[in-house]
């Protein structure tokens, strides 16, 4: 394996039952700092050895990798979409679906924060894109992915 092209393991070329893809990459001096590390890298093989022929082709383990990006788009989705939600409901006081200049101006008080009436009138200014005096959901979460990205 000297060459940076990806290759097929396959248990049958090993040459002792200890030297299986399996029992080569599971020894516990290996991982030995996490818990059940033996366990864990098997279930991690049988995952990638998709046709469950003890070998890990390039194809399955292209899929993988696809599959493990996308559980990792719906992480980090799913994670968002949490954030958004609790941020929004602790500024949505009377909760209504909408964020107001009061509710904002309560909300930071809360927090400890005073918010002079200029940065108030900019924030709704920067976050209330349809003008009708306040926050929508929408709105807010177009604001958080804006800020978000100019990071």
């Amino acid at each position: 394996m000297g060459s940076n092209k990806l290759t097929t393991i396959d248990e049958t070329q090993c040459s002792s039952p200890s030297q299986s893809p399996e029992n080569l990459f599971l020894q516990p001096k290996n991982f030995s700092h996490l818990c059940d590390s033996n366990e864990i890298l098997l279930r991690i093989f049988k995952e990638l050895d998709i046709n469950d022929d003890k070998r890990i082709s390039k194809e399955e383990f292209q899929l993988y990798k696809k599959i493990l990006l996308e559980r990792e788009k719906r992480f980090h989705r799913t994670s968002f979409e949490k954030k958004l939600t609790s941020i929004f409901a602790l500024f949505d006081r009377n909760q209504d679906n909408y964020i107001t200049r009061q509710e904002i101006r309560e909300t930071m008080q809360n927090l400890g924060e005073s918010i002079d009436d200029e940065l108030l009138e900019e924030m709704m200014k920067t976050a209330d894109t349809n003008h009708d005096d306040r926050i929508s959901r929408d709105e807010f979460e177009k604001l958080l992915i804006e800020l978000q990205s100019k990071k």
